[in-house]
């Protein structure tokens, strides 16, 4: 998980938020709560947070990527538009762009109508999640004494974000970062036994091509890239190489 940086919400949403969430309540009220509203009524009035403008600028906020898991649509089913307070328990926020994130539907149906609010979780879009969460080989974990433990805690059994599809995604990036780790290691080994200056400029060349392939990953718009920035900060040979081309 990775903070993602949402732009202003898009017109469609300032033009109509007001009169969208007027409808909902009207309803709400008119048949005496949110769960009884009829299913019919009820996706009619919320379509509206489906509108493609207001997935665009979500989506495009995190690269198509899934604010909880980081995973992009055909891995883990579509990216949806997702209420980071539910709207069943707080129809008031149905519309509201700061209560709306982009997420895959496993995540989405993971976290269901949680409420966020009396039990807080980490947002992405406000709290950085790489100063909260941290990873232990496939499993992500909180950050060991912090004031913000159980918040990170309570992120990851909500979204369960420790699950086999997500192990699996770890454990391949995992084989991938292991084998680039080999790579840096032997390029480094290759330039210290260099005899010429010509020959040891030439591995470094070599060296700073394996640590672009490397640094591509890292990206956010990269899949997973906050495990994948995880395993390269505990990466000797990735610092070792750093330094060697930098000088």
């Amino acid at each position: 998980m990775i903070k993602i940086k949402k732009q202003g919400p898009p017109q469609i949403l300032i033009d109509n938020q007001t009169v969208w969430t007027k409808a909902l309540n009207d309803a709400i009220s008119s048949y005496g709560s949110y769960d009884k509203v009829p299913t019919e009524v009820k996706n009619s009035l919320l379509s509206h947070y489906r509108h493609k403008d207001i997935q665009k600028e979500l989506f495009v906020s995190s690269f198509y990527k899934c604010a909880f898991c980081e995973c992009k649509p055909g891995e883990s089913g579509n990216i949806e538009v997702e209420h980071f307070a539910p709207k069943s328990i707080y129809p008031d926020l149905a519309f509201d762009w700061d209560n709306l994130l982009p997420s895959c539907r496993k995540c989405n149906e993971a976290k269901s109508d949680f409420d966020t609010i009396s039990y807080p979780i980490i947002n992405p879009a406000k709290d950085d999640p790489e100063t909260l969460l941290t990873y232990n080989f496939l499993r992500i974990c909180p950050i060991n004494g912090t004031s913000n433990e159980k918040l990170a805690e309570n992120t990851i059994e909500i979204c369960n974000l420790n699950c086999s599809r997500l192990y699996e995604a770890r454990a391949s990036l995992l084989k991938s970062l292991t084998e680039y780790s080999d790579e840096l290691k032997e390029k480094i080994t290759c330039i210290n036994e260099a005899d010429t200056t010509q020959k040891r400029k030439i591995r470094i060349t070599k060296l700073r091509n394996s640590l672009e392939k490397i640094d591509q990953i890292l990206v956010n718009s990269s899949v997973y890239s906050g495990y994948c920035r995880w395993y390269v900060s505990q990466s000797k040979e990735y610092t070792e190489a750093k330094k060697l081309v930098l000088t």
